[in-house]
């Protein structure tokens, strides 16, 4: 019952889409079910990378520690994240970040060995992860543009641009909290909410927390000195930044529930 489950988990995350569904179970197969406490860390930065994993249920931390000593925080993984699986084709294979439980957790843990046998039986597999990595490559080039535009209001108003791509739609879900989506863009938390203040009376956005909501897209562009955002008919996949500023070890993610 658990690997028919995980099957169906995986059947459904873009990864594996084009996978023959035998390939898919007999992946299952070799996985096991982990279950963390809130705080409890999956792996280390540098730990040997021999199994890549899916998010069941609550949230798993990617984060690095910096020079400071404060965590430097990637991403909030939840329900239906692939975690890891591109880092299995690194030889020597180690984790390039930690992982630690945002909330108590429950995570499928698979064999990166099942994986690379899978690359090598199954071509629709292989050219699934190539299409995958050729638009991660357009989009950490994008992600470099972004980061090196010199004005944080511009940095912050493209990243909202770009989840208007993403979401398809003016209601926006930030994927993270703002302090973290703050040090992603190389801002300080504070210019952040500042800034967000600024478009609010300025009926620019609307919304609280991670909910956001854009009243005025041509004007909220204009206000900071970038061009009209692209209609979403035109938008593209490797136009955008991904789901997440740093999707530097997944590819995949599913929804669910939502």
């Amino acid at each position: 019952m658990r690997s028919a489950t995980l099957a169906q988990l995986l059947a459904h995350t873009p990864l594996f889409t084009k996978v023959p569904r035998a390939s898919i179970e007999a992946l299952a197969e070799g996985a096991s079910r982990l279950r963390l406490g809130n705080g409890q860390h999956l792996f280390h930065m540098g730990d040997r990378a021999e199994s890549f994993f899916l998010v069941q249920s609550g949230s798993v931390v990617l984060y690095r520690p910096s020079y400071t000593g404060e965590a430097k925080v990637f991403r909030n993984m939840e329900a239906g994240d692939l975690l890891a699986e591109t880092v299995m084709f690194v030889d020597p294979c180690r984790y390039p970040l930690s992982a630690r439980a945002g909330s108590e957790a429950s995570v499928f843990r698979l064999p990166r060995s099942r994986l690379l046998t899978l690359c090598r039986e199954s071509p629709d597999f292989s050219q699934a992860m190539l299409e995958g990595m050729a638009v991660r490559i357009v989009q950490s080039i994008n992600r470099v543009d972004l980061l090196t535009i010199g004005n944080a209001a511009q940095r912050l108003v493209a990243y909202l641009m770009d989840l208007y791509t993403q979401q398809r739609s003016a209601w926006l879900t930030l994927p993270a909290s703002h302090s973290v989506l703050a040090r992603q863009l190389n801002i300080t938390p504070e210019t952040f909410s500042r800034q967000m203040g600024v478009f609010r009376r300025s009926g620019f956005v609307g919304g609280r927390n991670t909910e956001v909501v854009l009243l005025d897209i041509d004007g909220l562009c204009a206000a900071v000195g970038l061009p009209p955002a692209a209609p979403l008919e035109c938008a593209a996949a490797a136009d955008s930044l991904g789901s997440s500023l740093f999707d530097c070890c997944n590819y995949g993610r599913q929804s669910l529930g939502k």
